[in-house]
């Protein structure tokens, strides 16, 4: 056999496989255009924004020391919210799960179905410097299209929408062939121990196992990927686990004139110097194949080829994911030094120096993994690595299945209320009160219907907080879309 024979073979084998992997890409077809909503679709929720505006005007602040917290306001905003949705709370089953807890129960005609939980929370953080907002950040202002202050994007507005949602469906005597538990919570910024904790807790003791849950998560976003020809609905299936690391050094104290040739400072500065050279190694997750392949009819031919074809091309989408701090969350657990402490004057060496690492597990991994890993890191260093705080640390759960009734009526209840968008399974790389509830569901997604810009989304926890009318009212069609739909 001649060697011109067998580059020849070769080549034609390259071919056929360039063909074939062409042939993959083109299989998925490309979506059809974008759609819109109907003008008239909102009108029937006119008025929800007020009681948003009511309940925000509640400063329903948690901290994690609850002496410093104003219960009567949490006290307020339950007594309130009969008043806004009085059939809501004349007909559904209400249980108050301690004294940050609402769990309300929705009987459905059919015993057999698995039930569903819809989630919120209604405690927010505080508002910081009240100088900073346009609008006072407990006023819930109307202005300029908009309600203003603090909670109307995370997250009284899935509360409201929801219960104003199942008010409407009330008033039309809709009975739900399964039963819907609408579970709130209200320390969810301080871990959700006092609220969803609870709430989960009762649920499994009455022997509740739900088909799914929905609680805050991904959004609608708009111009998240500049190649990507619409806005896209980010539907959390997955997110992140937490734990943060405390890097700590003992050392001689003394005057900083003669300091020994390694000061405390120094070994905890080399421990998060190490940390920081050595990344948690990128992983393409169950979450992140599903998300890049839900892409592929939205997206020009060179990106479709890459995503549907990570086979092949996986490592090369890993290191272009690896390269901006946003996409680079997706693909790895990260570690950021976030606090650095020693000494207390200038010229005094410090005895004992400490660092504190935060981290996000990413799913498939653990926080007794990457304890492992960052103590070895730290005694490589000359320095340990223990819990920050003790009991504040929790794997992530595992990813939920796309191929699923909830994730297909999430889906659903999202073309309804936002037709130009399309629909994607993501990670949520911040934290929700749903790390509560692996024993009671048996799927569990993360999606806030509303439509934000990258300036929209930096407003969250920030000053000038704020949430469209219009957002408002489509939050209201999603719920009730997807409720009617179960």
């Amino acid at each position: 056999m001649s060697l011109a024979f067998i580059i020849a073979a070769a080549l034609a084998a390259l071919v056929v496989f360039i063909v074939a992997l062409v042939a993959r890409t083109l299989s998925v077809r490309r979506a059809p255009p974008a759609g819109s909503l109907a003008p008239d679709a909102l009108d029937g929720y006119a008025g929800a924004e007020a009681k948003l505006a009511a309940l925000v005007r509640i400063p329903t602040v948690s901290r994690f020391d609850p002496a410093e917290e104003d219960g009567s306001t949490f006290a307020a905003l339950l007594a309130e919210l009969p008043r806004l949705y009085p059939l809501v709370f004349s007909r559904l089953l209400r249980t108050d799960v301690g004294d940050r807890g609402l769990l309300l129960e929705w009987p459905g005609s059919d015993h057999g179905a698995a039930p569903a939980v819809m989630m919120a929370h209604f405690d927010v953080v505080p508002a910081g410097d009240a100088a900073a907002w346009e609008h006072p950040p407990f006023s819930g202002d109307a202005a300029d299209g908009f309600i203003h202050g603090r909670g109307t994007q995370d997250i009284k507005i899935t509360l409201s929408a929801c219960l104003e949602a199942s008010e409407r469906l009330l008033s039309r005597g809709f009975v739900p062939r399964r039963t819907i538990f609408l579970a709130f919570g209200g320390d969810e910024e301080t871990g959700g121990v006092r609220g969803a904790a609870a709430i989960a807790a009762a649920l499994k003791a009455r022997g509740v196992r739900a088909s799914f849950a929905l609680d805050e998560g991904g959004f609608v976003a708009r111009g998240m990927l500049s190649f990507v020809d619409r806005p896209l609905a980010l539907v959390g299936i997955s997110e992140k686990g937490y734990v943060d690391v405390a890097i700590e050094a003992e050392g001689a104290g003394g005057h900083a004139s003669m300091p020994p040739r390694h000061t405390a400072a120094g070994t905890v500065a080399r421990a998060v110097a190490l940390s920081e050279a050595r990344p948690f190694p990128g992983v393409l997750t169950y979450t992140l194949r599903r998300f890049l392949e839900a892409l592929v009819p939205y997206a020009p031919f060179a990106y479709r080829f890459l995503f549907r074809n990570l086979f092949l091309t996986g490592p090369l989408v890993k290191a272009a994911f690896s390269a901006s701090p946003t996409t680079n969350a997706l693909v790895r657990t990260t570690a950021a030094a976030t606090m650095l402490s020693g000494s207390d004057k200038e010229n005094v060496l410090p005895d004992k120096a400490r660092a504190i690492l935060n981290v996000r597990v990413l799913p498939g991994s653990s926080v007794a993994g990457v304890m492992g890993r960052l103590g070895s890191i730290a005694r490589e260093a000359g320095a340990s690595a223990s819990f920050a705080h003790l009991g504040h640390a929790n794997d992530p759960l595992p990813e939920s299945p796309v191929d699923h009734e909830g994730y297909r009526a999430v889906s659903a209840a999202i073309a309804d209320a936002f037709p130009e968008a399309g629909v994607v399974p993501f990670m949520f790389t911040a934290g929700t009160d749903t790390k509560h509830y692996k024993d009671v569901a048996e799927a569990i997604y993360r999606f806030a219907p509303i439509l934000q810009s990258n300036e929209d989304i930096a407003r969250v926890h920030a000053a000038n907080e704020r949430i469209s009318v219009d957002n408002v009212r489509r939050a209201c069609l999603f719920y009730e879309r997807l409720l009617s739909g179960l």
